[in-house]
């Protein structure tokens, strides 16, 4: 057994981010934190979404030999049978956690939120824009997971709002960068039905409303007019990144995109905890 690649392929930066996430909702403007409570929750939702993850390169195992044959169940190192095996482990840990935690909401989020990424997983890529909609709901509400955990569900909901919107537009810029892989497969993917610019018009469509609710969120969720400034320039550099992808599209040039993308909303995750 190669435990690095089982490491690897539950990819250990976005398990990580997965656990700031749900932290930062269990945090952000509250008057107080159950400290173990949001830890195990953290866990648990990083579990699941490893699961998502596995299961994913499950399904897609024969599209990433051409978009990424450098993941461990493409290359061989993984098999498919134990990588199904690990993605149902990892699944059950995390809604076995939510229970332990005794959160009826919680429960219902991790278990749903697993039917949804091994539904994706099996059908994402013939659900078009739906897909992408799905993703970023399961992505956005580790916000809402951590919110639960402590108490602190309003607060939470206006990061979860921001969150949506950021990962439905990474979501599309990552269809883009697939589209070589996902034709050979029969995929109706945004790109694929409808063409690159429809989809980045997708993609900026989601930008307005990102930029709409970080403005409407001054005042209420963070409090000096500088973060206002730098939130602001934050989306400013999102729509460049846009425009951009829609002057000159590559596979190479949304790949790095994607990246800067996780990048910018990290910044933005800090600047709003900062700001409170």
């Amino acid at each position: 057994m190669n435990i690095t690649s089982y490491f690897k392929v539950i990819r250990p930066l976005n398990f990580l981010f997965v656990i700031i996430a749900v932290l930062f909702g269990a945090i952000y403007k509250a008057d107080y934190l159950h400290f173990i409570i949001s830890i195990l929750a953290a866990f648990s939702a990083a579990l699941i979404s490893g699961g998502g993850y596995v299961i994913n390169d499950f399904f897609d195992r024969d599209i990433d030999k051409i978009n990424r044959p450098e993941r461990p169940i493409p290359k061989g190192i993984i098999s498919p049978l134990s990588a199904k095996r690990y993605a149902l482990l990892l699944f059950i840990g995390g809604i076995v956690i939510s229970i332990f935690l005794q959160n009826l909401w919680m429960i219902l989020l991790a278990s749903c939120n697993s039917f949804l990424l091994y539904l994706y997983a099996y059908k994402g890529k013939r659900m078009g824009f739906l897909g992408n909609l799905l993703v970023a709901f399961v992505a956005a509400s580790t916000f809402i997971y951590g919110g639960l955990a402590n108490d602190n569900v309003r607060n939470s909901f206006f990061v979860f709002g921001c969150a949506l919107f950021y990962t439905v537009i990474r979501e599309l810029v990552k269809d883009l960068e697939d589209v070589d892989g996902d034709k050979k497969i029969g995929a109706q993917t945004v790109p694929i039905v409808f063409g690159e610019k429809i989809t980045l018009a997708f993609a900026f469509l989601s930008w307005v409303f990102l930029t709409i609710l970080t403005i409407l969120g001054f005042h209420t969720f963070y409090e000096f007019p500088i973060f206002i400034l730098i939130i602001v320039l934050c989306d400013t550099y999102l729509l460049v990144n846009l425009i951009v992808l829609f002057l000159r599209m590559s596979k190479k040039g949304t790949a790095i995109s994607e990246k800067l993308m996780k990048i910018d909303m990290l910044l933005c995750l800090i600047l709003l905890l900062v700001g409170q």
